[in-house]
């Protein structure tokens, strides 16, 4: 691989505190920005910069840096002044477009929110992140058949472009419009390399529209490809909680349902961190919440969120029953109902659900925070996790690894295991990939992969 000075500047940064060595400045400011992105609290980021004496605003990537740095750790004074002086100074940045549409997002604007993408898009066509952000933001201020179809029209200019892949997938709610997304997005992969690109946000919109034969065969095809000897460009990486901006996200959700009365827990995986590290899991990739049945009103913890600046609503599946959330620091948390059936107390997901003895809630202090978890804590997490105490980083609580699960979706299980396949073939790992395939059902595609090329 040659030598890429760029990216080992930026690892040495992220790696170690050289910015205290650096006078002040924009270069300071950068070198500091990296470094605490990686090993401190967006607390910590948004101290520094108030100590600085605010975002430098002279060069507008590092002023991007830092103004994306405030935004997460919710520190809107900064926020504001930073982008009235950066609207003056470079009018015509993209970027600075996009991160105005995120601002006006989590203060509920949404049809703000859409024009200041669409202004990013109009200044610069190929700006990805404003495309995306037009789509998202589209559908919650659109009609549905248009916002559809700026989705589909993004694809020909976008397809090998991730973030607005993922944009439409994420959205795509019907058998018609995955269909439209396929027809708009296949004709222009001929090329393996690019089909990788995109296999994984387009079996995302099939599954949405409840076409598993469909994702599943999108990863059939990218499985062969693969055993081809054909590569990603970069590893699948799933997206992780790390245990440090998710914190933040604990104290503003707390406040935001104690204030409500809303009675609410910690659940699932959230509570096994608590409990068993005092924090949320690094390998968690969400906040999990419960309300019982009883207390649950959906409406109400929407209204209660919609306009919440900490907060923005995060894409769930057409067929779950939770409310999906972002933090802005970056955390996603589900908030599950809880309700009671033939003595048990269930929680369900896309293709599965869970069950517990029922269960009283009670409160423990986490790092002074006062947080609601399952009473009778060990039993609850026995009956998820059986040997909770010992971690176990490949646990997959969507399979036979919970004690306490029920597939109510066969279909999109093959499809969960199948998918898993994929990402753990890219990693190298054919023996488990060949397991994985094997569960579902997909017996010779197990043995193709399993014998190596």
């Amino acid at each position: 691989m040659p030598f890429q000075p760029k990216q080992t500047v930026v690892r040495v940064l992220s790696r170690t505190p050289v910015y205290r060595a650096l006078p002040a400045g924009a270069a300071r400011t950068y070198a500091a920005l990296k470094y605490l992105g990686e090993n401190s609290t967006q607390d910590d980021i948004t101290k520094f910069i108030r100590n600085s004496g605010g975002i430098p605003t002279r060069h507008l990537s590092t002023a991007l840096v830092a103004a994306r740095a405030v935004f997460r750790a919710g520190a809107d004074d900064l926020l504001s002044e930073t982008l009235s002086t950066l609207d003056h100074r470079f009018p015509e940045s993209p970027d600075l477009h996009a991160l105005h549409a995120d601002f006006h997002a989590y203060y509920g604007d949404y049809a703000a929110a859409f024009n200041s993408a669409r202004t990013g898009r109009m200044l610069q066509p190929s700006h990805a992140a404003s495309v995306a952000r037009m789509i998202t933001y589209g559908y919650r201020t659109l009609p549905t058949a248009d916002a559809d179809a700026l989705a589909v029209e993004a694809l020909p200019r976008f397809v090998r472009n991730g973030e607005v892949l993922w944009a439409a997938a994420k959205l795509c709610d019907s058998p018609e419009q995955y269909a439209r997304l396929s027809a708009a997005w296949t004709p222009l992969v001929t090329d393996p390399a690019d089909f990788l690109k995109g296999v994984r946000q387009l079996a995302t919109a099939a599954a949405r529209a409840s076409d598993t034969d469909s994702a599943i065969e999108l990863y059939r095809q990218a499985i062969r490809y693969v055993h081809s000897g054909h590569k990603l460009d970069a590893p699948i990486v799933d997206a992780k909680l790390e245990g440090k901006g998710a914190w933040s996200a604990f104290e503003d959700l707390a406040s935001v349902l104690d204030a409500s009365g809303i009675p609410y827990f910690m659940a699932a995986g959230t509570a096994l961190g608590l409990v068993r590290e005092g924090r949320p899991l690094s390998a968690d990739n969400d906040i999990d919440v419960g309300v019982f049945a009883s207390d649950f009103d959906e409406d109400a913890i929407n209204k209660l969120f919609a306009k919440h600046p900490r907060f923005d609503f995060d894409v769930v599946h057409p067929r779950t029953k939770k409310v999906g959330l972002r933090h802005r620091g970056g955390s996603p948390i589900d908030i599950f109902r809880f309700y009671p059936e033939d003595g048990r107390m269930w929680h369900e997901a896309v293709f599965v659900r869970w069950h517990n003895t029922p269960f009283e809630v009670e409160r423990r202090e986490f790092r002074g925070l006062s947080l609601p978890i399952p009473g009778n804590v060990d039993k609850y997490l026995t009956e998820n996790y059986d040997d909770w105490r010992t971690p176990n980083s490949g646990f997959d609580a969507f399979t036979s690894d919970a004690p306490n699960v029920e597939t109510t979706w066969p279909e999109y299980l093959n499809l969960h295991f199948v998918r898993r396949a994929y990402k753990r073939l890219t990693a190298g790992d054919r023996t488990t990939a060949a397991a994985d395939l094997r569960k579902a059902g997909e017996d010779e595609l197990a043995t193709t992969v399993g014998a190596g090329r």
